[in-house]
């Protein structure tokens, strides 16, 4: 019995240290209100943690935690990185801009008109919402057969490149009643494509490959006209009768004379080996140096080239941002992720010539048209705080 009894009070002594080594951190705003709802997590492997404060603020946190460094985040508050929690208070900044939730919807978006948001799941999955402030009502819904990868929405006529079975196109017509006209079925393991008139282009995003020029027609007949090159493709698309294609520092961009399909010319190669990628808004290539991954790096500055003249890209001077841009949506607002930390999504406000300041932060982008954005499976308003 004795033995049996110091066991148990080494146990209950054991769980009292553990306990015991256990720590309390709160998350105040700068008006010192606590904010519930805060996600506090780092380490890996054996040490990773994650918790989050509740009504009062207050997150208890194991005693590894203090040997990680960790991040503070919540939507609608700048994440701040900490080298080593201490039992202490800790302050998030609120951003300028705040998201409002509308409703739940499904899949990323590919048409925003006022009050009508239709949206595409990678599983093939349509949908139809209407919506306004007060919420979210689906409408109609509808199954595509196959999974879908990137899309493309020209007028009224939506295209669609698959994994391994072509590339499929869809008049929304009737947005109710979506209508297969045609399927084109390209070999290969497809990504990014483009589209002029009568020509489809195809390049391989994962490897050097060829890029591949086919003829189609309305009913599905298609023929390979022409491979060009050995480009690796992460995004391309027609300017007038110029296919710009983009990669990395060995393309950026490149660009060919497609007047006569049969007979391309390689017309520009861009090579910066101080940039790493770069993303197309309107006549221009936006540059992003090698330093964008940083996440030490608080502001990045960004290469901004003028492609009017597709065959003659300009210079056209550079700008900031305080996020690693993904997508500029308009001549106001663009997407990027915080430089601190990968999950937080910032929305930005500014231009290419003036530079962009993050306003908000969330997570999960996956489409938008101003003030309306689609994340984490929702519909969201973005507001003034």
């Amino acid at each position: 019995m004795r033995k049996i009894f110091l066991f148990s009070m080494a146990v209950l002594l054991t769980i009292g240290c553990k306990k015991s080594r256990e720590f309390e951190v709160m998350i105040f705003s700068p008006d010192q209100q606590p904010i519930a709802g805060v996600t506090i997590k780092g380490g890996s492997d054996w040490d990773y943690f994650c918790v989050q404060t509740n009504i009062y603020g207050v997150a208890i946190l194991p005693s590894h935690a203090s040997k990680n460094s960790a991040v503070i985040y919540k939507n609608n508050f700048f994440p701040k990185i900490v080298q080593s929690l201490a039992s202490t208070k800790y302050i998030l900044e609120p951003t300028p801009k705040q998201f409002k939730l509308i409703g739940k919807v499904t899949g990323r978006s590919i048409r925003f008109n006022s009050d009508t948001l239709i949206t595409v799941e990678y599983g093939g999955g349509y949908h139809v919402y209407s919506y306004n402030d007060q919420g979210v009502i689906e409408i109609a819904s509808a199954q595509f057969p196959i999974c879908i990868k990137e899309t493309q929405l020209r007028g009224d006529t939506l295209w669609f490149s698959t994994h391994d079975d072509g590339i499929y196109v869809y008049s929304l017509k009737d947005p109710i009643n979506p209508k297969q006209l045609f399927h084109l079925n390209i070999s290969g393991y497809l990504g990014p494509f483009a589209v002029r008139d009568t020509i489809v282009v195809t390049g391989n995003p994962w490897a050097k490959d060829f890029l591949r020029i086919f003829y189609y027609k309305p009913d599905g007949q298609y023929k390979e006209i022409y491979k060009l090159g050995n480009y690796l493709v992460v995004k391309m698309t027609f300017m007038s009768k110029y296919l710009v294609i983009l990669n990395y520092y060995e393309n950026l961009p490149a660009v060919f004379d497609l007047q006569n399909p049969v007979d391309p010319r390689l017309v520009y190669n861009g090579v910066e080996p101080e940039y790493w990628s770069g993303l197309l808004f309107k006549n221009y290539l936006i540059l992003a140096p090698r330093s964008v991954w940083d996440t030490m790096i608080e502001t990045t500055n960004y290469k901004l080239i003028d492609l009017s003249n597709p065959a003659n890209p300009l210079n056209a001077g550079m700008f900031s941002a305080d996020s690693r841009l993904d997508k500029i949506i308009n001549d106001s607002i663009a997407v990027g992720t915080y430089y601190s930390y990968s999950e937080a999504i910032s929305v930005l406000d500014g231009s290419i010539t003036d530079g962009f300041q993050t306003i908000a932060i969330t997570n999960g982008f996956e489409g938008c048209e101003p003030p309306y954005f689609i994340f984490g499976r929702c519909l969201w308003k973005l507001q003034n705080q």
